[in-house]
C-alpha cells in the first residue's frame, strides 16, 4: 500500500500550534531585532567615543551591553531553539523541506550565531580593560556578525513566502531559492526598523543614566539614538513600500481583503508613535525618559511586532515552504529539479486517512460506525494548522465559521463548492476522496448539533476494530 512521509500530528485544542510557535517566534523576533540593531548603534557609539576621546559613552555601552545579554542572549537562546522545537513538531515536513534546501545556509548562521554570541560576552568583559582600538575592532565584527544572521535568516523567511519566479523549480539551485524577489526589501525593511527598536531601548537605558554621565555626553548620545531611530522608521516605511511590490498576487490579495484592520491599525499607530519620540528627543535630549522610553518598547512588541509577525504569515498561505508545499504539510505541485511531485492526484485517488501511517487501522475504510470520527481525523490532517477544528473559541473556530450548519448534505455542498472546486487563495484546496469530504461533513454537522464543541480526542468505535480483524 501506498503510504506517504506524514508525519503524527499535534494538535493544540483552541489555540493551535500555529499561535503556539508565533507567541514564541516574535519573542524570539524582538530580542534579535533589538541585538542586531543594538550591536551597530554601539559600534557607531564606540567609534564616536574612540575618536573625540569621550570615555564617558563607554559607561553607556557597558549599560547597554549588560541590558543585551539579559534580554536578547538569554530570552533569544531560549526562544531560538523554541521555534525550532515547536515548528519541527508542528510541521515537521515544511521544516524537512527548507532544512533539505538550505542546510549549508543554515548552517552558516548557526556560525554567525555562535561568534555573535561568543563576541557580545568578550565585548562585556573586556570594555576598559584592552586598549580602545582593539575592542572598536571587536566592536565592529560583532555588529557584522550579527547582522549576517539576520542576512541569512530573511532568504530563508523570503523563500517561505515565495521563490519569486518559477526559475528554482527547474533549476533547484539554492542562490534562486535565497536571492529571491522578496529578499532584499524584506532584508532592508527588517534592518530599518531594527534600529527604531535599538534606538527605543537605548533611550531608556540613556534616561536612566542621566545623572551618570556629563549633560554634554547625554545629549549627544540621546541625538544620535534618535536620528538613527527616525531614520529607521522613514526608510523602513520606503523598503515597506517597496516589499509590498514584491508580493505574489495570491498574497496581495489576501493583504487587501483577508488581512483585518484591527492588525493593521496597531502598526500604523505604533508607527507614528515611535516616530513623534525620536523627533521630540531629537529636538529636546531631556525628554528622554525610562519610563516613556520602555513602556513604548513594550507596546512596540504588542502593537508593532506581533501584529507584523502575524500579517507576514497569513499572506504566506497557502503554503509553508517555496509555494509547493501548503501548510498541512501537502506537498501541492511539482518540483522538477527537486524530483518533488505533487501528492494532490494520489491522495484524491486513494484518500488522505489511508495514505498516513500514523491514521490508527480503525479508520481508514470508512464505515457508518466511524464516520464521525474518521472525519474529525480528516479536520485534524487536513485543517488544524489554521483551525480550531474542535472548539468555538480560539483560532478561526470551525464552531463558528459553520455556525448554524447540522446538516451534512449542506456542509458538503459548501466543502466541495467553496473550498475544494473554487477555494480561496489563502486556503489549500480541500483533497481527498468523496467518501472522506462527506466523512468530515458528517463530523462538522456533528460537532455543531452539540454546540459547537467536541473532545479534541480520536478514537477508533469497537466495531471498527472488531470489523477489522
Amino acid at each position: 500500500m501506498d503510504v506517504l512521509g506524514f508525519y503524527p500530528m499535534w494538535y493544540v485544542p483552541t489555540v493551535g500550534s500555529a499561535f503556539t510557535i508565533a507567541i514564541i517566534a516574535t519573542i524570539h523576533v524582538m530580542a534579535s531585532h533589538t541585538s542586531v540593531g543594538a550591536s551597530i548603534l554601539l559600534a557607531y557609539l564606540a567609534t564616536k567615543a574612540y575618536r573625540e576621546n569621550q570615555p564617558q559613552i563607554y559607561d553607556y555601552i557597558k549599560k547597554y551591553l549588560l541590558g543585551l545579554l539579559i534580554f536578547s542572549y538569554v530570552s533569544g537562546s531560549i526562544t531560538g531553539p523554541g521555534i525550532w522545537f515547536s515548528a519541527t513538531v508542528a510541521n515537521p515536513r515544511g521544516i524537512s523541506a527548507l532544512i533539505h534546501n538550505f542546510v549549508w545556509v543554515w548552517a552558516a548562521e548557526w556560525v554567525w550565531f555562535v561568534a555573535e554570541v561568543t563576541l557580545v560576552y568578550i565585548l562585556f568583559y573586556t570594555l576598559g580593560r584592552i586598549d580602545q582600538r582593539s575592542w572598536l575592532r571587536l566592536a565592529w565584527t560583532f555588529a557584522i556578525g550579527s547582522w549576517a544572521t539576520m542576512y541569512i535568516i530573511v532568504g530563508i523567511l523570503s523563500f517561505m513566502l515565495s521563490p519569486g519566479h518559477e526559475k528554482w523549480f527547474t533549476t533547484g539551485n539554492i542562490l534562486d531559492a535565497f536571492y529571491n524577489k522578496n529578499y532584499f526589501p524584506h532584508l532592508l525593511e527588517r534592518t530599518s526598523f531594527m534600529f527604531a527598536i535599538a534606538g527605543t531601548v537605548g533611550l531608556a537605558i540613556a534616561g536612566l543614566m542621566r545623572k551618570d554621565i556629563s549633560e554634554k555626553t547625554y545629549k549627544e548620545i540621546v541625538k544620535t539614538l534618535s536620528y538613527w531611530g527616525m531614520g529607521g522608521v522613514v526608510f523602513g516605511l520606503v523598503f515597506f513600500i517597496w516589499y509590498i511590490s514584491t508580493l505574489p498576487n495570491r498574497s496581495d490579495v489576501i493583504l487587501e481583503n483577508v488581512v483585518p484592520i484591527y492588525l493593521k491599525l496597531p502598526i500604523m499607530a505604533i508607527i507614528l508613535l515611535v516616530l513623534a519620540h525620536f523627533f521630540l528627543t531629537a529636538v529636546r535630549p531631556t525628554m528622554a525618559r525610562f519610563w516613556v522610553a520602555y513602556p513604548l518598547y513594550i507596546l512596540i512588541f504588542f502593537m508593532g511586532v506581533y501584529p507584523e509577525e502575524k500579517i507576514r504569515e497569513t499572506l504566506r498561505k497557502p503554503y509553508v515552504a517555496g509555494e509547493f508545499m501548503w501548510v498541512n504539510q501537502i506537498v501541492a505541485r511539482d518540483v522538477p529539479a527537486k524530483g518533488i511531485k505533487s501528492e494532490v492526484p494520489l491522495i484524491d485517488q486513494k484518500g488522505l486517512l489511508k495514505l498516513n501511517a500514523f491514521v490508527p487501522e480503525g479508520l481508514k475504510n470508512l464505515t457508518p460506525q466511524n464516520q464521525i470520527m474518521a472525519g474529525k481525523t480528516v479536520a485534524v490532517l487536513a485543517c488544524s494548522g489554521c483551525h480550531n477544528v474542535t472548539g468555538s473559541t480560539g483560532l478561526r473556530p470551525f464552531g463558528q465559521k459553520f455556525a448554524g450548519m447540522t446538516d451534512p448534505n449542506a456542509v458538503y455542498s459548501f466543502l466541495t463548492s467553496y473550498l475544494r472546486d473554487n477555494h480561496p487563495p489563502y486556503m489549500p484546496k480541500l483533497v481527498g476522496t468523496d467518501e472522506e469530504i462527506r466523512a468530515l461533513s458528517a463530523y462538522i454537522a456533528d460537532m455543531i448539533s452539540k454546540g459547537g464543541s467536541v473532545s479534541a480526542k480520536i478514537e477508533v468505535p469497537a466495531s471498527s476494530s472488531e470489523a477489522k480483524k
